[in-house]
C-alpha cells in the first residue's frame, strides 16, 4: 500500500472516488473492492471518507476486502479515523450512523473512552442500529462497563424489533447465570423464528432443567430450522460451572 502512495497517485483521487461510488451503486462488490484497495493505497488518509461511505452499503456479506482496507487505514491514522467516525455517529442517516458506531467499536476496542455513546445508540430509533449495538455490547467493547452492558442487553431481549431481540439473545449466550438463562427460556417462545433459533443456541450446555425443557419444546417447533437447532444443541454435553 505504501508503495502506491505518491503525490502523482493522489491526483487520481477524484476519478477513483467516482469509480468507487459507481461500483457501490451498481452493487459490484468485486470492482468496488479493487478500486477501494487502489484508492487506499494511493491516497492513504485522504481515502478514509470515501471508503467509509462505501462501507455504508457493505455489511461484509460478500467478502472482507473493503473492511480490511478500512481497518488498515484506522491503524495507520487513528486520530483522523476517530474524528471521521464520530462525525458519522451524528448523521441523520441510519446507515451512516451504523458505520460510525462500527468504526468506534474498533477504534475504542475495550469501550474505555466512548462506552456512553454506544450505550445511547442501543436506543437509536433505527432497529438495525440498535441490533448492531447489541452485538457490540456483547463483544469485548462491553467490558468498558460490564454491568451496564448486561442491563442493556437484557432490555434488548424485549425490544419491539425481532432483529434487536435476536442480536441481544446472541450477545447473552456467553452469560451463564440463572437470571439470563430464565430470560433465554422466555425468548425460546418468541414469535419470531430467528429469535427462537438464537435462543436455542444460547441455551446450549446450560445445566438448568428449565433450559433443557425449553430446548425439548423447540424440537417440536413449527419451523424446521429451529427444530434442527434444538436437536443439535441437546446433543451437546452440558457444561457445569
Amino acid at each position: 500500500m505504501e508503495q502506491l502512495r505518491t503525490t502523482a497517485a493522489a491526483f487520481l483521487q477524484p476519478e477513483l472516488e467516482h469509480r468507487l461510488a459507481r461500483h457501490v451503486d451498481a452493487d459490484d462488490s468485486f470492482a468496488r473492492d479493487r478500486i477501494a484497495h487502489v484508492l487506499a493505497g494511493a491516497c492513504g488518509e485522504a481515502a478514509l471518507p470515501a471508503l467509509l461511505r462505501a462501507r455504508e452499503t457493505d455489511r461484509n456479506d460478500d467478502g472482507d476486502t473493503l473492511e480490511l482496507d478500512v481497518l488498515g487505514l484506522f491503524e495507520a491514522w487513528p486520530e483522523t479515523s476517530l474524528r471521521l467516525v464520530l462525525g458519522c455517529t451524528d448523521s441523520d442517516e441510519p446507515r451512516t450512523r451504523r458505520v460510525g458506531l462500527w468504526g468506534l467499536s474498533i477504534l475504542d476496542f475495550g469501550g474505555t473512552r466512548h462506552f456512553e455513546l454506544i450505550a445511547r445508540a442501543a436506543y437509536d430509533p433505527d432497529p438495525q442500529v440498535r441490533a448492531d449495538m447489541m452485538s457490540t455490547l456483547g463483544s469485548v467493547f462491553g467490558s468498558g462497563d460490564p454491568q451496564r452492558a448486561r442491563a442493556i442487553l437484557i432490555a434488548g431481549t424485549s425490544d419491539a424489533a425481532p432483529e434487536v431481540r435476536r442480536a441481544a439473545v446472541g450477545a447473552l449466550s456467553s452469560v451463564r447465570d440463572e437470571m439470563v438463562t430464565d430470560i433465554l427460556v422466555v425468548r425460546a417462545g418468541d414469535q419470531d423464528r430467528w429469535v427462537r433459533y438464537s435462543a436455542a443456541w444460547a441455551l446450549a450446555r446450560r445445566p438448568a432443567p428449565e433450559a433443557r425443557a425449553a430446548l425439548e419444546r423447540l424440537t417440536t417447533d413449527e419451523d424446521a430450522v429451529v427444530r434442527d437447532a434444538a436437536r443439535e444443541v441437546l446433543a451437546l454435553p452440558v457444561k457445569f460451572a
